[in-house]
């Protein structure tokens, strides 16, 4: 006899970033993203399609909701990444830590 268990499906949540979110400081986003995942979230679709580029302070707090996000079974996707962007993920590594889905 095996013992099948099934596992929740993961809730997911989807924000989309503007250059106005990411513009003067990113606590107010950093904290959104926290809050998300304290309501259960525990992936996480970050549309970036009108992004113009993406800032360490971002990253940072991408990269914290990530570290969340993991140790429930899932993660951070990043959406739309532009060619400029992308190519700074490859660069950084970071395309092997984010889901990184390019436009």
């Amino acid at each position: 006899m095996t013992d099948t268990t099934h596992s929740p499906p993961l809730q997911k949540a989807i924000v989309t970033l503007s250059n106005t979110d990411t513009g003067g400081g990113l606590t107010q986003l950093h904290w959104r993203l926290r809050a998300l995942v304290m309501e259960g979230a525990c992936l996480v679709v970050v549309d970036v399609s009108d992004v113009d580029q993406i800032s360490s302070t971002l990253l940072a707090a991408l990269l914290d909701t990530h570290r969340v996000c993991r140790r429930r079974g899932g993660g951070v996707v990043i959406r739309h990444a532009s060619r400029k962007m992308t190519e700074l993920l490859h660069r950084t590594g970071l395309d092997r830590v984010f889901e990184v889905e390019a436009v």
